[in-house]
């Protein structure tokens, strides 16, 4: 699996994705992913993911105690990567992370407390506003309010900074990485051992049954 790509590939998914970073990131794994039993889809439509399966419907849906009304809520599932049905792990796509980057610390909270799914963010690198670009994150030495939110409530943040997306970053600029803060091209592979590790708990478990 190779780990350095060609702008001119990442250029080709930019126009295959329509300019939209969750497609983006979803051509981006399946891509890598091809030949693992593994598939990244759409998890929004709660809907859509029922007449696909129950069996991944009840999965990633979340129970609600005190409501008469339903026993449970859809969360905030932009894509998931699936094997055999079963979630391996959710993936937040978020452009930005003004405004939303709690709802998905809150999502990834719910699950870590109530399932084994876990969640991660991919992200272009924004910068925080203005004209100078400056990161997101931080760095690992000395890290953003957000970097240190990340390391305690998700699984990894994984970054690809692509022009469209990072408008003001500039020659020689980037991310810096280390800790929870990945390259994107490392997702594939943290997917397929996540996948392994999950395969090897249910099917302990149906042994035991």
């Amino acid at each position: 699996m190779a780990e350095e790509e060609t702008v001119r590939e990442r250029q080709s998914r930019v126009v295959r994705s329509g300019g939209k970073w969750e497609e983006y990131v979803k051509l981006c794994l399946n891509e890598k992913l091809k030949g693992t039993d593994i598939e990244v889809i759409y998890g929004k439509a709660e809907n859509a993911i029922k007449e696909r399966s129950q069996t991944l419907w009840e999965f990633l849906s979340l129970p609600l105690k005190a409501s008469m009304i339903r026993d449970s809520v859809w969360g905030d599932i932009d894509l998931v990567a699936v094997k055999n049905e079963i979630p391996i792990v959710v993936i937040s796509c978020k452009t930005s992370l003004h405004g939303r980057f709690t709802e998905t610390l809150f999502w990834s909270l719910l699950y870590r407390m109530l399932s084994r799914i876990k969640v991660v963010l991919a992200t272009p690198d924004g910068g925080r506003g203005g004209e100078e670009w400056k990161s997101e994150w931080g760095t690992p030495d000395e890290p953003t309010k957000d970097r240190l939110l990340a390391e305690s409530y998700l699984h990894g943040v994984y970054v690809e900074n692509v022009e469209v997306w990072c408008k003001n970053i500039k020659p020689g600029q980037g991310t810096g990485l280390g800790g929870i803060v990945r390259p994107l091209s490392g997702l594939p592979k943290e997917i397929i051992k996540w996948a392994e590790e999950t395969s090897e708990i249910y099917s302990h478990r149906k042994k035991k049954v």
